[in-house]
């Protein structure tokens, strides 16, 4: 049923069986270069001994695109169209020799009647070559069954042919039932057979049904039982620890996804550098399966230090140490400072996991701070616990209890707080890089009610939101779009009786760059004083000039405002610019340099400058 037609056209020179003598055949060819030179017949594409023969090359026929592509992909006459070859006859046996490979990519989408029939136009060069594809109708999958040989075979549960991924009465795909061979075995040794193999697989091609059946050939193997996880390599990670992090008990039926849950498990611990989950090759003496856990810890103590510079808060630096297994089960202890020419601050956190639940943490955390903004005066300090939750990978929940001390001079007029709060917030993370994200996208919720113990009549409720989208809309040239939206909202008190450094600011490079660090909202004497609410948009389109150099255009927008809700009084204030990135290893060095567009004299300086490591937002 597979066939394919060979139809030359008529050859261009015609080659004589019986060879002139040589002086004879040297003179002609002095002839006829002659008369190529006075008729420009050599400029005309008449191909002359020694010539060389450049072609292209297409295919053509009723298919679908993906066919199209991988018909183009698997013929060498494409892959060496830009080898020429010395002769037509070479050229047609590069052709012919194409035929097998592309009849066998036919069969591979279930095209088991196809034909093909090669063409060679050499009236000129390039000469032109053409697969001109019969595809037949799709021969369909009608039947997959598993054989299955072992231990209670007859017993064994098997899979349907949709659970391992095909379809009846479908185009018959060798990818489809490749797949489905590979799901076999995984899934026996999910349901506790941990030797199975698989055997030849049958395929019946019936051509006068135009149908095709596969039977799948599988040794089950013994079935067995989790035994005992044998732990090696621990070095200061306590062994009780690693194994509250395996997912089965001794004695379960043996699950090939649990061990990868297990490994999947350690390795997000953060403890270690390599995990290795192996099991036995054999059944012990009372049917088990031995499962050796190997594992090589990481250094528990890292030391980060970065720096930035903004053109409205001049220098900053910040350093901090880490200790992620503090009393040997995981526990992460960090110190932090930052230093800057308005803000100095400390901060400790210690963190314990799986607290009461193997998705929980517990957190202590204490800072202190001074800062010296153009909005306030500030000193204080936070202590805060929480109980953190991880409800996926992606998404977290965090509830807490929080006590801050502040004392803010604003204007000349000094006040002091004592402020109780109980914190919660809510992130979804879905991006592919924490430092520079190109799909996917980040949310961030906050509410917490303030009471302050001093003041019965001092209490308010503080919420915020943020969202960040990024898309690759572009592979070449490479494009980024990445967005940002944040409004926040207090109610519960005026704006004056809200603590000045628990009110929304606007401005700045994390906020609308172009214009200097909590300048966009209220002012009083050209000083801000901050609002009640909050409104931020921001986008980016960001391009790769080369594999070490970026470029971004932002546009930034948004204000703080008295009211908890915009009155529509206040003006948004718009900034934007040209950013710089330099990519380096552990992240892109970001060089931003934002105008104002909507300047107040007096007040906006007409240019900022943004300077530290990972992208805006």
């Amino acid at each position: 049923m597979l066939k394919a037609v060979r139809k030359p056209k008529k050859p261009m020179i015609k080659r004589q069986r019986v060879q002139p003598p040589a002086e004879s055949q040297l003179l002609k060819r002095i002839m006829l270069m002659a008369l190529c030179l006075i008729t420009g017949l050599c400029s005309s594409g008449v191909l002359l001994a020694g010539s060389t023969f450049s072609y292209n090359v297409s295919v053509e026929g009723a298919l679908e695109r993906e066919v199209r592509g991988l018909l183009l992909a698997v013929s060498a006459t494409v892959a060496l169209s830009e080898k020429p070859v010395a002769s037509l006859n070479l050229l047609w046996k590069r052709v012919n020799q194409d035929i097998p490979r592309l009849l066998q990519a036919l069969r591979s989408h279930g095209f088991y009647s196809a034909s093909v029939t090669p063409e060679i136009n050499a009236d000129k060069l390039p000469a032109h070559v053409v697969f001109r594809i019969d595809p037949g109708p799709p021969y369909l999958l009608t039947a997959a069954n598993i054989q299955i040989a072992g231990e209670d075979s007859d017993q064994i549960k098997l899979p349907e042919a949709r659970d391992i991924g095909l379809k009846l009465g479908e185009p018959a795909l060798s990818k489809s039932i490749l797949d489905a061979e590979n799901k076999i075995v995984p899934w026996l040794r999910k349901k506790g057979y941990p030797f199975a193999i698989i055997g030849p697989t049958k395929i019946i091609v019936d051509h006068a049904g135009r149908t095709v059946s596969v039977t799948f050939h599988v040794q089950s193997g013994l079935k067995a039982k989790f035994g005992r996880a044998e732990i090696r390599g621990l070095e200061s990670v306590k062994e009780a620890f690693v194994r509250r992090k395996i997912k089965w008990q001794q004695g379960d039926q043996f699950n090939d996804e649990l061990l990868k849950k297990t490994r999947d498990h350690l390795a997000g611990a953060g403890l270690f550098a390599n995990v290795q989950v192996k099991t036995g090759e054999r059944l012990d003496e009372i049917g088990e399966l031995p499962v050796i856990i190997e594992i090589k810890e990481r250094k528990h103590h890292t030391v980060k230090a970065g720096g930035s510079y903004r053109t409205d808060e001049g220098i900053g630096s910040k350093i901090s140490w880490e200790h992620r297994n503090f009393f040997g089960s995981g526990e992460q202890l960090s110190l932090s400072g930052i230093v800057s020419e308005t803000y100095l601050g400390v901060e400790e956190k210690f963190r314990k996991l799986e607290f009461l639940r193997p998705d929980q943490a517990l957190l202590f955390s204490f800072s202190q701070m001074k800062e010296r903004q153009d909005a306030y005066i500030g000193r204080g300090f936070t202590s805060m616990m929480e109980i953190e939750r991880w409800l996926s990978k992606e998404m977290e929940l965090g509830v807490g209890l929080a006590f801050s001390f502040s004392q803010t001079d604003q204007l000349g007029e000094i006040e002091s707080f004592r402020l109780i709060y109980l914190p919660a917030r809510f992130d979804w993370d879905t991006s592919d890089n924490i430092l520079d994200p190109e799909h996917g996208g980040r949310l961030n919720l906050q509410l917490a009610p303030y009471y302050d113990t001093y003041d019965e009549n001092l209490g308010f409720v503080k919420g915020y939101f943020a969202y960040r989208r990024y898309a690759q809309i572009s592979e070449r040239p490479f494009l980024t779009l990445a967005a940002r939206g944040t409004l926040g909202v207090i109610s519960g008190n005026s704006r004056d009786g809200i603590p000045a450094d628990k009110r929304f600011y606007a401005g700045g490079g994390g906020s609308i760059r172009g214009y200097s660090y909590q300048s966009v909202g209220p002012l009083s004497e050209g000083e801000p004083i901050g609002g009640r609410s909050l409104l931020g948009l921001s986008w980016e389109l960001r391009t790769k000039v080369s594999d070490d150099l970026g470029l971004v255009i932002f546009l930034d927008g948004g204000s703080a405002f008295e009211e908890k809700v915009p009155t529509g009084d206040e003006k948004i204030r718009w900034g934007t610019g040209l950013g710089f990135r330099y990519f380096t290893r552990v992240g892109p060095l970001r060089l931003d340099i934002g105008v104002p567009l909507n300047r107040r004299k007096d007040i906006d300086d007409p240019v900022q400058v943004y300077v530290s490591l990972g992208q805006a937002f």
